[in-house]
């Protein structure tokens, strides 16, 4: 679509998923900018970020820990470059998938560089540990609306979550290796695909609880600004712009859904022109889009093209 000063802008920024070895690696050293992005992320989760990204190995890459830090990185770096080229339209919101939203509120101007890498070193550790303790997994499901699968998991009465309602033709679900295996039973049984995500644990679900008050009491020594523009929480689906309520958000982000349904829903509601600019290192957050009624394929940019 053609960007005029009438157009309002949505930022949406991707979550962990599909790493690749090299990801980043034409990022980190544009400008001054960018390598103060990537020193900040190694500096404060003492692993070299870069290197890791460059080289991998694979098994490394994927690590929670690091996976986590390395999308940040390249978030906060694209989101950098990009700006620039919107600077004077309107922001209808930002949007962070799982762990994109901090990644959003950063680019809100919410957090600091440092506390942006501060709060990820946290919590990609703290779900290290808490997946390690009581183990899981994921899968998604494609074909089925939020409503249907939770009637569904009722049903079967198994100890499954909804991890992410992505559109109403996708949902990701999350729970022990056990009780995700006899569920994908009854849903391949009634016509649904199902796909396991590489992940290492069970997140957006119950097996996360034991880390929603550890989120808490770390987040209480984070200062939190009011967002300068709307950002969509996966919690709620709905804006929060107080320091005590984000804080609250992402605590309780371990165990709750992400509704990416609500979020996009919502953007796609205002009346006036709207673009979708993706902040990911490869486009998907935009396909996703196309589940959704009122998008069309025109309406997403992806900050790699701009």
């Amino acid at each position: 679509m053609d960007i005029t000063q009438s157009t309002s802008v949505a930022f949406l920024f991707a979550g962990q998923g599909n790493p690749t070895i090299g990801m980043g690696a034409d990022l980190w050293d544009i400008n001054d900018e960018t390598k103060k992005i990537w020193d900040c992320a190694s500096d404060i989760s003492g692993a070299d970020i870069r290197r890791i990204c460059l080289k991998g190995p694979m098994n490394k890459l994927v690590q929670t820990t690091n996976q986590q830090v390395a999308v940040t990185a390249i978030n906060a770096t694209l989101f950098t470059l990009c700006k620039d080229k919107l600077e004077g339209l309107h922001v209808a919101g930002s949007c962070g998938h799982s762990v994109g939203e901090y990644a959003a509120l950063y680019a809100a101007g919410a957090v600091t560089l440092d506390d942006l890498f501060r709060m990820i070193h946290f919590r990609s550790r703290l779900m290290d540990e808490l997946s390690k303790v009581n183990k899981g997994a994921m899968q998604a499901v494609k074909g089925i609306d939020y409503a249907s699968m939770a009637a569904l998991i009722a049903e079967s009465g198994l100890e499954v979550d909804i991890s992410c309602d992505n559109s109403r033709r996708q949902q990701v679900i999350g729970g022990t290796v056990a009780a995700l295996r006899e569920m994908s039973d009854v849903l391949v049984g009634k016509g649904f695909e199902t796909t396991k995500l590489g992940v290492s644990g069970a997140w957006h679900t119950r097996l996360m609880a034991d880390g929603v008050q550890q989120m808490r009491d770390f987040l209480a020594n984070i200062a939190i600004k009011p967002t300068q523009h709307d950002v969509l929480m996966n919690v709620t689906g709905a804006p929060a712009s107080g320091p005590q309520e984000i804080k609250e958000n992402l605590s309780l982000h371990l165990t709750h859904t992400v509704k990416w349904t609500d979020s996009m829903e919502r953007f796609l509601s205002q009346t006036s022109p709207l673009a979708f600019v993706e902040v990911s290192n490869k486009a998907y957050l935009g396909h996703m889009l196309n589940d959704f009624d009122g998008f069309s394929p025109e309406m997403a940019l992806h900050c790699r093209k701009m």
